[in-house]
C-alpha cells in the first residue's frame, strides 16, 4: 500500500477498534478488528487483503498460509507486521495481515437470478408489454460485488512475548471495508434541469487538484446490470471508472473522473434512449462551471449499455466529447455514419456476436464514406503488457478510428480486460477537439 492507504487503513482501524464493542462479528477475545481491503478488477471488487488487529505484538515466526482460513478464499501470504498494511516480508507487529489471490476470471458470470428475482422480471415484461429490457425501465440492480470477508483462526498463535493465542472457532467477520482507489471517488447528487429527477454520481479528483490548471475530464457509464443500484455499484462492476483514477494511470494522465448511477437503462437493444441521457450532458456542463475542466479534452467511455450510451451522446453532441473508447457495445450502423468525425476506439470480444457484427457494420460505412480505420484481433488472454504492445501498433498507424477484436470470450469479458490497456488509456488522452 502507499502512504495514502496507510493512513486511510490506519483511520478506519481506529473507528473499528471504537465499534467494537457493538460488533457482535468479532470475539472479545484477542482480535480487536477486522479490515477486509478490496481492489477493483476487470471483473469487479475483489478483497484482496484482511488485517487482523490483535491486543498485543504477535510473533510473525508463529504464522504459516494454513494459521486462518477466509471464507471462500484462497490465502497465499500470512505474516505480521508493525502497521496495517502489506509488506514484503513480515515483522513482529499487533497486525496480522492475510493476503488473499485476486485478479481476473474471464468466464465468471454474474449471479444467477432466483425464483423471486425471476418473479420481478416477469413482472416487468407483463407491465411494459413484452419481454426484454427497454428503456427507462429498471433492471433491479442485481449485480453483487462484496467487499467484506469473514475469517478464522485454525491454528494457534504466538505473541511476540511468548504467549500462545489458541485457535479460535467463531467466525471473525470484517467490521470495516476499505475499497481502493474507489474509496477516493466522491458521491454527489445532481438534479435534472428537465425532469426533476435526481441523478447520483461518483467524481473522482485528482489528489493534487489545483483550479488554476486544467484537467481532462473521463465520463464512465456503466452496463445495465446495475441500474438502480447503489450510487457505489459503478464503481464496483468492473475498473471502467477506477482505472483512471489508480495512481499509476494518474501519474501518467491527471484527471477528473464521473461516473453517473443511472436509477434505469438509458438505452435498448431497439435504439431507443431514455431523458437520463440529456440529464448527462447537462451535468457535464454543470462540472465545467465548478471544476476547472479543460472543454477540449472530455472523454466518454463505457461498456455495454454505457457503450451505447456513449454512442448516443455523440451523434447528439457531436462538439462535446474529444474521444471515445466504445467498449462491448453497438449501435444502428444506419446512423452512426456521422461519427466518422470524431476520435474512436471501439474494442469488442469476437464471442459477443451482436456487438461485433453491428460495429464491424459502422466500420464498413465509415471506410465507404473514405475514412481510414485501422483494425486488428488480439488474443485477449495476453498480459496487460503484451495486450498494450498490441495497442500501441495499431496507435502507430495514425488513425482515430480505431476497431478492435477481442479472441473468443464474451459479452462480459471484454471489459474485464479493455480498461486495463495503458496504451489504449493513453491514445484516448492524445485526443484533442
Amino acid at each position: 500500500m502507499n502512504a495514502k492507504i496507510t493512513v486511510v487503513a490506519c483511520a478506519l482501524l481506529a473507528i473499528a477498534g471504537l465499534a467494537q464493542a457493538q460488533n457482535d462479528s468479532v470475539p472479545s477475545g484477542h482480535v480487536k478488528s477486522v479490515t477486509a481491503v478490496s481492489r477493483v478488477f476487470g471483473d469487479g471488487r475483489k478483497v484482496e487483503t484482511v488485517v487482523l488487529e490483535y491486543d498485543d505484538d504477535i510473533s510473525d515466526r508463529s504464522l504459516a498460509v494454513d494459521s486462518y482460513a477466509v471464507e471462500g478464499r484462497e490465502i497465499t501470504r500470512v505474516y505480521a507486521n508493525d502497521a496495517p498494511e502489506r509488506a514484503g516480508h513480515g515483522t513482529d507487529g499487533k497486525y496480522v495481515v492475510i493476503e488473499l489471490k485476486a485478479g481476473v476470471d474471464l468466464n465468471v458470470r454474474p449471479k444467477q437470478p432466483t425464483e423471486a428475482d425471476m418473479e420481478k422480471k416477469r413482472e416487468r415484461d407483463r407491465m411494459q408489454g413484452g419481454p426484454g429490457l427497454r428503456a427507462g425501465w429498471s433492471t433491479g440492480g442485481d449485480d453483487e460485488y462484496p467487499g467484506g470477508a469473514v475469517v478464522r483462526q485454525t491454528s494457534d498463535i504466538r505473541t511476540a512475548g511468548g504467549a500462545t493465542y489458541a485457535a479460535v472457532d467463531a467466525a471473525m467477520a470484517s467490521t470495516e471495508e476499505v475499497c481502493l482507489v474507489a474509496d477516493d471517488f466522491r458521491q454527489m447528487e445532481f438534479v435534472s434541469p428537465y425532469t426533476g429527477q435526481v441523478l447520483p454520481y461518483n467524481i473522482y479528483l485528482p489528489e493534487n487538484y489545483d483550479p488554476e490548471k486544467r484537467y481532462p475530464l473521463v465520463l464512465f457509464i456503466h452496463d445495465a446490470g446495475v441500474a438502480s443500484g447503489p450510487v457505489t455499484q459503478t464503481l464496483y462492476q468492473g475498473n471502467g471508472a477506477t482505472s483512471w483514477a489508480e495512481p499509476e494511470a494518474q501519474a501518467r494522465h491527471e484527471c477528473i473522473v464521473v461516473a453517473p448511477e443511472y436509477p434505469v437503462v438509458t438505452v435498448d437493444d431497439n435504439w431507443n434512449y431514455s431523458h437520463h441521457l440529456d440529464t448527462t450532458v447537462a451535468l457535464l456542463e454543470e462540472l465545467q462551471t465548478r471544476y476547472s475542466v479543460d472543454p477540449a479534452r472530455i472523454y466518454t467511455t463505457g461498456q455495454s449499455m454505457g457503450c451505447m450510451s456513449s454512442i448516443v451522446l455523440m451523434l447528439k453532441e457531436p462538439e462535446l466529447f474529444a474521444g471515445a473508447l466504445l467498449v462491448a457495445g453497438k449501435w444502428n450502423p444506419e446512423l452512426m455514419g456521422p461519427l466518422a468525425g470524431q476520435n474512436i476506439w471501439i474494442i469488442s470480444c469476437e464471442g459477443d456476436a451482436s456487438s461485433n457484427a453491428l460495429q464491424g457494420e459502422a466500420v464498413a460505412k465509415w471506410r465507404e464514406q473514405g475514412s481510414a480505420v485501422s483494425e486488428a484481433t488480439w488474443d485477449m488472454t495476453l498480459s496487460a503488457e503484451e495486450l498494450s504492445a498490441e495497442a500501441d501498433k495499431m496507435r502507430a498507424e495514425g488513425n482515430h478510428l480505431l476497431f478492435t477484436h477481442l479472441t473468443g470470450g464474451s459479452h462480459r469479458a471484454t471489459w474485464f480486460v479493455s480498461y486495463g490497456i495503458e496504451s489504449v488509456q493513453d491514445w484516448l488522452f492524445e485526443q484533442h477537439r
